[in-house]
């Protein structure tokens, strides 16, 4: 069986991460930042599930009951100062640079989460397993080289893209709020390809398979392909079926590029107003030095400006 999980340009809403407990909750060992039980892992690579028809894997895992999936998109768009931890993290296991992220950790990031997939959390699949060992893994899969040329069409061309560098560089001068993204998913390019996704690609996808299939017992594991509709997951996680029994996943290349086209956008849009909310500050500032000119002058007995 198996899983996937690539819905990453979706259309999202700002979540709050409630501390309620949700009804019905039970058999839960929480730390103080935990308000809901860890329940899955969804520890695939990017690009190997699809979307949803309307919305993600996120909302496929809502369908069944989970209170929230934590996804990239929660990183990239709606917390965007998660990528500044998520970075963190990364240098930490990578490079040794810092402590590597433990249960606690998690906890203070996920914890109004029940479910988390994609990256980067799927690259700290030995640390989520040990800190949660109780949450179901689900292994989403998919051919390597439908897989590899796909992320070459999509993710490859957003990692490799002077029109993202220019953004991430200007988000950074800017100090804009979504200005540890670009830093974040470069390193997980480094970090999962070396920074040479056509050559380490497909390399890295199997190695990163086969360390969770011994990693995970048969027990705890789903392997699980779009394909196979709802039937095995929901076998898998002890829910019902949804009514609306058709398979939860379709993938279109065509609404990706989309997505990120309205991403550059927005991103555009925000950094020029950002640039503009400065000159009117200068244009400002220099409006009331000129107009104080005088009575500086005066007072002073020589120029000021």
């Amino acid at each position: 069986m198996r899983l996937q999980h690539e819905g990453t340009f979706l259309s999202l809403k700002p979540l709050k991460r409630s501390r309620a407990l949700p009804p019905n909750e039970e058999n839960m060992t929480e730390t103080e930042t935990r308000s809901v039980s860890m329940k899955v892992l969804c520890l695939g690579f990017s690009r190997t599930g699809t979307r949803c028809k309307s919305s993600a894997l996120r909302e496929a895992l809502l369908t069944l009951g989970y209170v929230h999936t934590y996804h990239t998109t929660d990183a990239a768009f709606i917390n965007t100062r998660d990528c500044q931890t998520w970075l963190k993290w990364l240098r930490a296991k990578h490079d040794g640079i810092g402590r590597v992220p433990a249960r606690k950790d998690f906890d203070s990031l996920l914890g109004h989460c029940q479910a988390v997939c994609d990256m980067p959390a799927a690259y700290f699949a030995e640390e989520l397993v040990a800190a949660y060992p109780d949450a179901k893994v689900v292994l989403t899969i998919r051919d390597v080289d439908k897989w590899h040329k796909s992320v070459t069409n999509t993710l490859e061309v957003v990692d490799t893209s002077i029109l993202w560098a220019t953004i991430g560089l200007f988000a950074s001068l800017l100090r804009m709020p979504n200005r540890w993204n670009w830093p974040m998913f470069q390193k997980l390019h480094q970090v999962l390809y070396d920074h040479n996704f056509p050559q380490n690609g497909k390399a890295s996808f199997e190695e990163h398979y086969a360390r969770i299939r011994s990693l995970v017992p048969a027990d705890r594991l789903l392997e699980y392909h779009v394909s196979e509709g709802w039937a095995p997951l929901c076998a898998f996680l002890g829910r019902p079926i949804p009514e609306d029994n058709d398979t939860p996943f379709i993938n279109r290349t065509s609404e990706i590029d989309d997505k990120l086209l309205t991403m550059h956008m927005e991103n555009l849009k925000a950094q020029g107003k950002r640039v503009l909310n400065i000159c009117a500050y200068v244009a400002l500032a220099w409006s009331v030095a000129q107009a104080l000119r005088p009575v500086l002058e005066r007072q002073n007995g020589r120029l000021w400006m």
